[in-house]
């Protein structure tokens, strides 16, 4: 949310005693309910169903059919901005993120490095895909219909559809045709 940052610094500025408006305090509410579900989703034992679930109610759209295996990752500041179409899966332990930015102890002393690598961008995997075990998806990347990605790679850029990517950044290594009535 855009105004974590913002109470941030006005706690901080105030040394604790800031009083804070009630759409801040909404804000905030919003905000560590979402990230105590992200928290619950991750280590509760419970079925695929019920982290998809889970995942829905902090905002991440996701569509029909999606397993989401133990340990999958969410941005918990923006979950909103991610998309999970129909019939993918996500198979364990990996990590999605919409926004990067550096400590603010470097930015504060480093402002040049703020304007370089702060960014929140968008996430989606598109139908059908399947994210392997431990695969960090980094902002602005769409990873296309029906494609594999790997064990442990890193996708930092689009995947094309109908492909199997790997690596670190993840490339596209193998390209098959797709019949419209044909399942993988």
């Amino acid at each position: 949310m855009q105004s974590d940052n913002y109470l941030y610094r006005k706690i901080k500025s105030g040394m604790g005693t800031a009083v804070l408006e009630e759409k801040d305090l909404i804000s905030l509410a919003k905000a560590m309910v979402g990230r105590y579900i992200q928290m619950f989703a991750l280590y509760v034992p419970m079925t695929p169903s019920m982290r998809v679930k889970c995942q829905r109610a902090r905002g991440v759209n996701i569509g029909r059919n999606v397993f989401i295996g133990f340990e999958v990752y969410i941005d918990p500041v923006h979950p909103h901005m991610i998309t999970i179409e129909d019939d993918v899966a996500l198979s364990g332990k990996n990590l999605i993120l919409v926004h990067t930015s550096p400590p603010s102890y470097l930015s504060e002393s480093h402002p040049q490095l703020s304007r370089l690598f702060t960014k929140t961008l968008p996430v989606t995997i598109k139908r059908g895909a399947w994210i392997s075990v431990g695969v960090t998806i980094l902002p602005g990347v769409t990873i296309g219909e029906n494609s594999i990605v790997t064990a442990g790679s890193i996708v930092s850029k689009d995947i094309p559809s109908n492909c199997i990517a790997r690596g670190n950044p993840a490339e596209a290594v193998f390209r098959f045709n797709k019949k419209p009535d044909s399942k993988l």
